[in-house]
């Protein structure tokens, strides 16, 4: 088996050399995802406008909507018929539906809740949650390779410094699903922390 691999050294290596890399691109892209967690929780909203398509400009309505004030989720008054640009057209839908979801990190899942039940959470306003986490959109696109061509993806992720972890959302399979359809309301905090 020595004599073999004297032999044939330089063609082992040749095979083993791809195979050591792909392991070594997997282990760096997947494995430091496995370590980003926190301890926090945290709330957003997303809005429908009764149709099967895009809602227009819902994210800046969510964006007036909702805020954090006190450490509490408030409910701001929006303008429906503000026409900022003064095209003739509304900037935002008349029929739009706010939703408010729940965010549980262990678990990497969402449920919806009521404005009743957020609002008797105790919320951070910051974008990172206290143990140094945000919550943060990324797109990749891979390649084209004729005839193939390429593909892409949208999501939101757990990132902490170049790490990142998906994050389950609202399912992609929902009807009023849209990347453009979110909005990061606050961190849930303890009760007996407070912080503005």
């Amino acid at each position: 088996m020595k004599e073999f691999l004297k032999k044939n050294f330089a063609i082992i290596l040749a095979f083993l050399l791809p195979i050591i890399l792909i392991v070594v691109v997997a282990i760096s892209t997947y494995f430091p995802s496995l370590f980003i967690s926190t301890d926090y929780n945290f709330v957003y909203t997303s809005c429908t406008d009764g149709r099967n398509y895009y809602p227009y400009n819902c994210e800046t309505y969510l964006q007036k909507r909702y805020s954090v004030e006190g450490n509490k989720i408030t409910l701001n008054t929006v303008d429906l018929k503000q026409d900022l640009n003064k095209d003739g057209v509304p900037d935002f839908n008349q029929n739009y539906t706010d939703r408010i979801f729940l965010h549980d990190t262990k678990k990497n899942e969402s449920r919806e809740i009521t404005l009743k039940e957020a609002e008797s959470l105790d919320l951070s306003g910051l974008l990172t949650s206290p143990d140094g986490v945000t919550v943060s959109s990324y797109y990749s696109r891979s390649g084209d390779f004729f005839p193939f061509g390429g593909s892409s993806s949208y999501g939101y992720y757990l990132t902490k410094g170049k790490s990142r972890s998906k994050l389950n959302l609202i399912n992609t399979n929902d009807q009023y699903y849209y990347q453009n359809n979110f909005q990061f309301v606050g961190w849930v905090l303890p009760l007996t922390s407070k912080v503005e």
